[in-house]
């Protein structure tokens, strides 16, 4: 009776070891998970839509825009599925193709050109699990996907004053990080956090090549800070008046910024510095109702801007004429996640 007595309390405590050790193994991987630049390796398959899901995050924006070496716009967009399509200019300024759809699921996405031309689109899966791919040759085919590490729930790029990519985002917790590519077209720094709590990023080059990033948090909120001088040090945050859930950001012909978001109503509002580098006009709103947003500028110095309503249905409009006006609005087909 003894000795059954003790092989069966031997073997009890096997079993609360061997829980011990379960519990352990995911509290690394839960800390692994929990900020960029930690822990995940990367792979060559694409993006799965069946990761677990990041409980609770908000993702960054379903659509995105580039303009290729020859000066046509692509279109990047993800639908509710997080299946991943694509479009581009069939000539500069003119129709479009039809949407083409990538293999992989992400949930939010980000495009940006590199200096030699080759387009490099971004995204983040359900997981919030970090993936790139890029045009092989100038407007030509796409590689397969790469994973970066780390995790984030929106994502932005731009291009600095040295050709070199920089990306930033923000992960589920509101934390802000960036990196940027070692050397043009070539391998990516670590992760360096911003301090600052947001969800919602963008990034735009003014026209002296100096880096400057938008946000909003968690309350709607909306911050930006610049570098001071080209490839140099950031400035602190600078709160706008106003309040957003998504933001986008481009180029004017003349060198001005220019920033488009959606509020928690689905209102679009715009504004643009006065003059290159200066202060900021005032809020205006376009008329219709949008949920996520897009902006790039076309090869003859015409902003266009890209966005999805509630239903999921996609939108674009454009400047008339360099630092023009805006064309109504005009429809594409096709349904992206709201």
């Amino acid at each position: 009776m003894r000795k059954r007595s003790g092989e069966r309390h031997r073997r009890i405590g096997q079993l609360i070891r061997s829980f011990r050790a379960g519990v352990a193994a995911v509290a690394v991987a839960t800390v692994l998970a929990a900020s960029p630049g930690v822990g995940w390796s990367e792979a060559a398959a694409a993006p799965s839509s069946h990761d677990v899901k990041a409980k609770d995050a908000v993702f960054g924006s379903s659509i995105a825009a580039a303009r290729n070496a020859d000066g046509r716009l692509e279109l990047f967009g993800t639908n509710s599925g997080d299946a991943i399509f694509h479009r581009s200019q069939n000539s500069i300024g003119g129709s479009w193709s039809n949407w083409a759809q990538f293999d992989g699921a992400l949930r939010a996405v980000a495009a940006e050109t590199n200096a030699d031309g080759r387009m490099e689109f971004f995204g983040v899966n359900g997981a919030g699990y970090i993936y790139h791919r890029w045009q092989t040759s100038p407007a030509g085919a796409w590689s397969s996907w790469e994973q970066l590490d780390g995790v984030l729930t929106s994502i932005a790029v731009a291009r600095n004053v040295y050709g070199r990519l920089e990306l930033f985002g923000a992960n589920s917790a509101g934390n802000i990080f960036h990196r940027s590519q070692i050397s043009i077209g070539g391998p990516w720094s670590g992760w360096d956090q911003i301090d600052g709590g947001l969800t919602q990023v963008a990034a735009e080059t003014n026209a002296d090549g100096r880096l400057e990033l938008f946000g909003v948090n968690s309350g709607g909120a909306i911050f930006h800070r610049y570098q001071t001088t080209p490839g140099g040090a950031w400035t602190g945050w600078v709160q706008f008046d106003g309040a957003l859930s998504t933001i986008a950001a481009a180029r004017n012909a003349d060198g001005r910024l220019e920033i488009f978001g959606t509020n928690s109503g689905d209102a679009v509002f715009h504004r643009s510095q006065n003059f290159s580098g200066s202060p900021w006009s005032g809020w205006v709103q376009f008329d219709g109702a949008l949920t996520q947003v897009a902006a790039e500028t076309n090869a003859d110095g015409r902003i266009e801007l890209f966005g999805v309503n509630r239903g999921g249905y996609i939108y674009h409009r454009w400047q008339t004429s360099v630092n023009g006006p805006w064309s109504d609005w005009a429809s594409f087909d096709g349904v992206l996640r709201p």
